[in-house]
């Protein structure tokens, strides 16, 4: 197993990023804490977890796991000289030289949401909750691009906004929009279209590698506290 630790963002970002993030962290907690709540654990154990879980998530962020590598050629035009009686004579050849490709989770900003909406799943499953997670997941994809060099990219509120109403198939509320968020992100966003990601041959892809601040992580946050308006 490889580990590549790279933070989502550098310099001035890195430190705006970094900052910003722990200015929201009792908002991240605040959500996870509501979560756990409506699941019907003990304030106290809610908000000891959930400031754990969102540290966690803060910490982690910079470290991808590599799930899957593979072997990227790029065949490059070059011209050798002979010198024949003096004369240099032109020889176009053909060479190439080969690249790997990674393709990584990161832990903070894909892992870490995913087991707890796993957790959930486990503890309050139900049919319902398949049906939320598929539309959510259709629809989420229908609004994703995928943008050479960046990855795929989503308008900023449109996956929260899709978990709370999709969630509703599986009667609302906290728990199923948790779950209904970082299912249909991870499947609609991510996986749907990570083979026109990788057609594109990047040298690293990380699914949830910005973190706290990627949309899996967001989607379920912002979407937990957009279930108590409906």
């Amino acid at each position: 197993m490889r580990i590549i630790i790279a933070w989502p963002f550098y310099g001035v970002l890195g430190l705006l990023y970094a900052g910003l993030a722990v200015l929201l962290m009792p908002f991240f907690t605040l959500s996870f804490v509501d979560v756990l709540r409506t699941s019907g654990m003990h304030i106290v154990a809610a908000l000891l977890l959930g400031s754990s879980i969102t540290l966690l998530s803060l910490v982690t962020s910079p470290v991808n796991v590599v799930v899957y590598s593979f072997s990227r050629r790029e065949y490059l035009p070059v011209v050798d000289y002979v010198v024949v009686f003096g004369i240099p004579v032109p020889i176009p050849q053909v060479v190439f030289r080969e690249e790997r490709s990674y393709l990584a989770v990161n832990l903070g900003g894909a892992v870490v949401p995913l087991a707890v909406a796993t957790f959930l799943m486990a503890q309050f499953f139900k049919p319902e909750l398949l049906a939320s997670i598929a539309a959510a997941s259709v629809l989420t994809n229908a609004v994703s691009r995928v943008v050479p060099n960046i990855g795929v990219v989503t308008p900023a509120l449109a996956p929260p906004i899709i978990a709370v109403l999709s969630a509703l198939l599986a009667g609302g509320g906290p728990v199923a929009t948790y779950i209904t968020a970082v299912y249909g992100t991870i499947i609609g966003a991510d996986l749907l279209n990570l083979r026109r990601v990788l057609r594109h041959k990047p040298p690293f892809v990380s699914i949830g590698g910005a973190g706290v601040f990627d949309g899996i992580f967001l989607s379920g946050v912002v979407a937990t506290l957009l279930s108590k308006l409906f």
